[in-house]
């Protein structure tokens, strides 16, 4: 009898015990996956959010700059996405001020296909204004 049971001591795992331990790994490497894609999308939300927040602040800088004049503030309204040097150079990121739309994906951290949307500021109290402040978007980061 103890040489049965040594005999069958030295001949490893059964199939069965092999298959549960590579499914509870399968499983594990599942939960780990999911928790790891809502990490970065987490991630690229908080990393626009910031982006939007530095746009909104360069638009109220710019338009309380009194260095700024109501017909730059009607330029800018005329064609938000085309006027980025009137806010830009009230931006900062990591230090830098970026001169253009590229440069300012290129210092957030951000890929060249993501699409910037600055919005207009509000120039009611203006001759002639009619924009309302809208925010700027951010999209085409895969969220």
């Amino acid at each position: 009898m103890n040489r049965n049971n040594r005999t069958r001591r030295n001949q490893g795992f059964t199939i069965v015990e092999l298959v549960v331990v590579i499914t509870v790994i399968g499983l594990l490497a599942v939960i780990a996956v999911g928790a790891y894609n809502k990490v970065v999308n987490d991630a690229k939300i908080a990393k626009s959010a910031a982006l939007i927040n530095t746009l909104a602040t360069a638009k109220s800088l710019f338009v309380a700059d009194p260095k700024t004049t109501p017909a730059m503030i009607t330029q800018y309204n005329g064609a938000p996405d085309s006027n980025f040097a009137l806010i830009a150079p009230y931006i900062r990121i990591n230090g830098a001020q970026p001169t253009d739309e590229p440069t300012l994906l290129s210092l957030s951290g951000m890929p060249a296909s993501v699409t910037i949307t600055l919005g207009t500021v509000d120039d009611g109290s203006l001759p002639n204004g009619g924009h309302t402040d809208q925010a700027p978007t951010v999209t085409g980061y895969g969220l």
